[in-house]
């Protein structure tokens, strides 16, 4: 899969179009194929070295999108759901598919797209 990642700090050049893997969920999350991602403010500070953290790094704290894969215990969804979520440190919304915990994924608002949907986790709790 592709994914959005830098393997450097700096400006919007240091951005790599990378293949990686295809995340698998483990026994309490859920792989989601994604339909679009959010720009924050934390994003860019990630890319310039401001937050630190460990390289490459995919950038993307917010994702909509639909289940591709469950875990085990992640019985209360299924493959098709749409869903929206807000991702740690360790993931990265700006790819194909991210793994995120069951219980941290949220069903999307039926009247609300993909892209708006994207835009609501974080920038919604930091309201």
């Amino acid at each position: 899969m592709k994914a959005v990642r830098i393997h450097r700090f700096g400006g919007p050049e240091v951005l790599s179009l990378d293949e990686v893997p295809m995340p698998q969920p483990r026994d309490d999350e859920v792989t989601l194929k994604v339909c679009a991602a959010s720009v924050n403010p934390v994003d860019y500070r990630t890319r310039e070295g401001s937050v630190g953290g460990d390289l490459p790094v995919t950038l993307g704290r917010d994702v909509s999108g639909v289940v591709e894969l469950c875990g085990t215990r992640a019985h209360t969804l299924k493959k098709g759901d749409p869903m929206y979520a807000m991702l740690g440190n360790d993931r990265g919304g700006n790819a194909e598919y991210v793994v995120v915990k069951a219980t941290e994924a949220a069903a999307k608002p039926e009247r609300l797209s993909h892209v708006e949907a994207a835009a609501v986790p974080l920038a919604g709790t930091t309201a």
